[in-house]
């Protein structure tokens, strides 16, 4: 228990130093330069016996994937189940595979409150185009417990056309941030990113317009809309699934035929 305190302790120093705290419940990290404090954190057991634990603000989240549950050190590189994922503001997923490289330490696991605390740090991608340092990362006492955290790079089925070529994700992620719905789909270096607002009802949407956007990034960087349609399917607040199509035009690209059918 010694051991756990100061080395709780020593982490915890290392951010303080330049920002705020947060003693309780708790997962945090640095992300590069920025503080990241998560409103909420959770941990559940899934049925192969791993543990996902999540940290989530209204606008980003973190998640940290482990082989099973036990105090110790669980590496995270090419070729091994544990595995991290961050989902910026901006609906952007940072993903540690299949290359990312980091550790993430179970310091102490109280069976008895059924809470974990621990230490961590990873280099995530957001394939092709950006990679995030995430350093002097802390669970303090976050809750654990069954059933499944989904997982946040698999929403749901995205597809569309960019220059008439075909945009099949790897990677899709939806979520309401209590204002908009933002659905984000990575290939291996390029994104989609489709917002619509959280009460929006069947119907289609030109762009630009207030509370709906999309947007296209490559590995030459982000590109500025000029004009698009969102077109409103289905959507079941109460399940929380939307599904629309989309085709949208910037400065440099063509996106057509764009579909999603996802869970948020």
């Amino acid at each position: 228990m010694k051991n756990f305190v100061y080395l709780l302790l020593a982490a915890l120093s290392i951010i303080s130093c330049e920002d705020k705290q947060v003693n309780e419940i708790a997962l945090q990290a640095k992300v590069d330069d920025r503080l990241y404090i998560s409103t909420d954190a959770r941990a559940s057991l899934n049925d192969d016996g791993s543990v996902t634990i999540q940290g989530f603000t209204d606008v980003e989240s973190m998640t940290l994937h482990l082989s099973r549950l036990a105090e110790g050190n669980f590496a995270i590189g090419e070729g091994l189940p544990n595995f991290a994922v961050y989902e910026d503001m901006g609906g952007n997923i940072y993903t540690t595979n299949p290359n990312g490289e980091g550790e993430i330490t179970i310091s102490e696991l109280n069976e008895n409150n059924k809470t974990l605390s621990g230490i961590f740090n990873f280099n995530a991608f957001l394939p092709g185009i950006d990679t995030i340092y995430v350093s002097s990362g802390t669970l303090f006492n976050v809750s654990y417990s069954g059933g499944d955290i989904p997982d946040p790079t698999n929403a749901g089925t995205f597809s569309a056309k960019v220059d008439g070529n075909v945009f099949l994700p790897i990677i899709v992620s939806s979520r309401d941030t209590g204002n908009t719905i933002i659905t984000s789909a990575n290939t291996a270096n390029a994104t989609i990113v489709i917002s619509v607002t959280s009460n929006v009802e069947p119907g289609e949407y030109t762009l630009p317009r207030g509370g709906f956007g999309a947007k296209y990034q490559d590995v030459n960087g982000p590109e500025t809309t000029a004009d698009g349609i969102i077109n409103i399917l289905e959507h079941d607040i109460a399940a929380k699934t939307i599904k629309g199509t989309f085709s949208f035009i910037t400065n440099r690209t063509e996106v057509t035929e764009g579909q999603f059918d996802v869970a948020y």
